[in-house]
């Protein structure tokens, strides 16, 4: 009996000391990546508008790797973008802003564009990520997309437009402005490659809004035009933004030597000057047409030629560009561009203008109620 008790005593399993436990548990479980600082401020500076908690994500997935932490970054904003911007399709994007850049002036002078990229809300379209992206797109239009060889239907003068499938499918370009320039204590965020359509879509995931590209014109410049196209942009209303505003405006005028057609022009101060100033006049008084002859009076002003000639007269200073009084001085529009041409030996003629204003001839659709409201915002959190 004594032995059987020995026996069933030995059985019974002897207790495994606590801290042998602990140190066999640490051995298999996996030591947690501590991300790098240093790494983890220059992934905020490499990449605009990363959060940090995705930042030190992405290098604890990496192991502290730099490159791989940033495609990591890229990849999981491309995925979350298409997500987001599936979601947020249906809604509208009324709101948003005009790009507007120009190129340098060369020998035969210079290309302008004009874009309007919408979203949701105002508040959107004042944050500094939105204006970013609304001047890459306007200087990707510029320097990559070309306006067409020849006029399309239903359009004069050189301001073309373009069609936004080609737009999007073309690599962005980085922002122009001077601050995304960087300078030699915050230097500029690398610029990586992706289209149009792509930066859109990490737009969207990053501000939580519809972001859409709605239309783009560019100043073509023909092989064989006499002198030279000068091309002059301007925006207003983007909280002084150079290339983004809620208005945005192209003018073009040529410049001809009085010398003859073959001679060389080159815009002197006076006429960039003037340039930049008429533009800016479409903003602040926008017209239906440049010249006179252009503008077809309608049989209730003119009510049938019997209509007082001073009623005429005002109905044409309202919306003939070169009848209005110049913003900026010296009398109407047309005696300006006369006096600086003259001082210059220059025939200087407008042959072509454009302005924008952000969501002009777009609908809000009928409210929906506000429990439908409430469902689709939880939906799309």
């Amino acid at each position: 009996m004594f032995r059987s008790l020995l026996r069933a005593s030995s059985a019974v399993p002897r207790s495994i000391p606590t801290s042998s436990l602990i140190a066999r548990h640490a051995s298999t479980t996996p030591i947690a990546v501590k991300p790098n600082i240093k790494m983890l401020a220059e992934i905020r500076k490499t990449i605009e508008g990363i959060s940090m908690m995705k930042a030190k994500e992405a290098l604890v997935q990496t192991n502290n790797d730099f490159e791989k932490a940033l495609e990591w970054v890229r990849e999981d904003e491309a995925k979350a973008g298409i997500k987001k911007a599936e979601k947020l399709k249906d809604r509208q994007a009324l709101e948003g802003l005009i790009g507007v850049v120009v190129g340098e002036v060369g020998e035969h002078g210079n290309r302008g564009a004009i874009v309007e990229l919408n979203c949701e809300t105002d508040f959107v379209s004042r944050n500094d990520l939105f204006k970013g992206l609304v001047s890459q797109i306007a200087s990707t239009a510029l320097l990559v997309v070309d306006g067409p060889s020849t006029p399309t239907e239903g359009q004069k003068g050189l301001v073309q437009d373009v069609a936004i499938a080609d737009l999007l499918q073309a690599p962005i370009l980085p922002d122009p402005t001077p601050a995304a320039a960087g300078s030699d204590s915050t230097p500029a965020p690398t610029h990586e490659f992706a289209t149009v359509q792509e930066s859109i879509t990490k737009m969207i995931a990053k501000l939580g809004e519809n972001i859409s590209l709605r239309r783009c014109s560019v100043v073509h410049l023909p092989e064989n035009q006499r002198g030279m196209v000068l091309t002059g942009g301007a925006t207003h209303g983007g909280d002084k933004h150079p290339y983004a505003g809620k208005m945005g405006a192209l003018s073009v005028m040529t410049l001809v030597s009085k010398q003859g057609g073959s001679k060389k022009v080159t815009p002197s101060a006076s006429v960039t000057t003037l340039s930049r100033q008429l533009t800016r006049h479409l903003i602040a008084s926008p017209s239906i047409t440049i010249h006179q002859e252009d503008c077809k009076i309608p049989l209730e002003v003119s009510n049938g030629g019997h209509a007082p000639p001073e009623e005429v007269d005002a109905w044409l200073d309202e919306r003939v560009l070169m009848r209005q009084p110049f913003i900026f001085g010296g009398g109407k529009v047309e005696q300006v561009l006369a006096k600086v041409a003259k001082e210059e030996g220059l025939r200087i003629k407008v042959i072509d203008a454009l302005r924008w204003e952000r969501g002009e001839g777009m609908v809000k659709a009928e409210a929906v109620d506000f429990a439908e409201e409430v469902r689709r915002q939880i939906e799309n959190k």
